[in-house]
């Protein structure tokens, strides 16, 4: 059996509600990604989109050991949220109102060797574009960097819907955490704002309540030099931390080129960017298939695994199914 992470669920006074209680669950299990929102150390939102699944009552993701930023953060505050609100390739449409599920993530980072397997056995069956090469264990084997997961669950305490053409609740206000400290802008270089015509879909912005849970939204941006210029969706506190994330499936829609801008917002409303995070690549060799990311799952991942596995005395795990599934042990 898997382990628990070190850092347990938390309890609230109130009754977290199921997945099978979320008036949305039939859009929930249906979407191939979903944006997923942790609180960094200093309070701040961080935003990125993964592969979402539904096992019981909790709802599934997971990220890899060798960059584990997004369940760390879990770890130290289980306060999470999951926004579902890209319906490609889901069976779906547009006309899916935009679905906020606020609740507790617990993280399991104990049993590689489980979590390798269960990464494995999840990658098989929803034909990810690595799964070809999962079938061949000498091949897979070299994969050992990207697979090799932290699982994480989310239980959900809280679910708001709104129309995608509407705004979020006016509960939603993008506020300020007593932890966070706006620092110095950066101007956005002409490569970055180049990027923004990938992206098909207004990107994702995610803040923090006034509750001090994480939140998010689709909002329309205009990249200027040293502000991104946002509609008027969320209602604000000057200096309130924010992350926008461009992103979209690739790879047969099993796969995600994203980037973020982080910072936080002026009273105006515009986001003061602070940093840029990149995914995958440049703005010509990004997603599944380019040579940068080929090298990353191949190599360097493998590489930056190894050591630091031995540096804390853990084995490599080895990438195969579960005994119990075809092609396991």
């Amino acid at each position: 059996m898997t382990k628990r992470g070190r850092h347990d669920r938390c309890a609230n006074s109130d009754p977290p509600a199921t997945v099978g209680a979320l008036v949305s669950r039939s859009q929930i299990a249906a979407y191939r990604v979903a944006e997923f929102v942790t609180l960094a150390r200093d309070g701040s939102p961080v935003g990125w989109p993964l592969t979402p699944e539904v096992e019981g009552s909790r709802l599934v993701f997971s990220t890899g050991y060798i960059y584990p930023g997004k369940a760390r953060n879990a770890q130290r505050d289980p306060r999470v949220a999951v926004l579902y609100s890209d319906p490609t390739a889901s069976g779906r449409s547009d006309a899916d109102p935009l679905v906020l599920v606020q609740g507790r993530c617990e993280v399991f980072d104990e049993d590689l060797q489980a979590n390798t397997e269960r990464y494995v056995a999840q990658s098989m069956r929803t034909a990810s574009p690595l799964a070809p090469m999962l079938r061949v264990p000498m091949v897979r084997q070299l994969l050992v960097g990207y697979m090799t997961r932290i699982w994480m669950e989310v239980v959900a305490e809280r679910e708001l819907t709104w129309p995608r053409t509407g705004i979020p609740p006016a509960s939603l206000v993008a506020s300020r955490p007593d932890t966070y400290t706006p620092g110095p802008g950066i101007a956005l270089s002409d490569q970055v704002r180049g990027w923004v015509s990938r992206y098909p879909r207004p990107p994702v912005l995610s803040f923090v309540d006034a509750t001090g849970s994480p939140a998010a939204t689709r909002v329309a941006a205009t990249m200027g030099r040293d502000r991104v210029l946002l509609d008027q969706t969320v209602a604000s506190v000057e200096a309130a931390p924010v992350s926008l994330a461009f992103h979209q499936l690739t790879g047969n829609y099993r796969s995600n080129d994203a980037f973020l801008v982080r910072g936080y917002l002026d009273a105006t409303g515009a986001l003061v960017p602070e940093r840029i995070v990149g995914y995958g690549g440049t703005a010509n060799d990004r997603g599944v298939g380019s040579a940068k990311l080929l090298r990353l799952l191949f190599v360097d991942l493998r590489r930056d695994l190894k050591r630091k596995l031995e540096e804390e005395g853990r084995p490599v795990p080895r990438v195969q199914p579960p005994p119990e599934t075809p092609g396991g042990r």
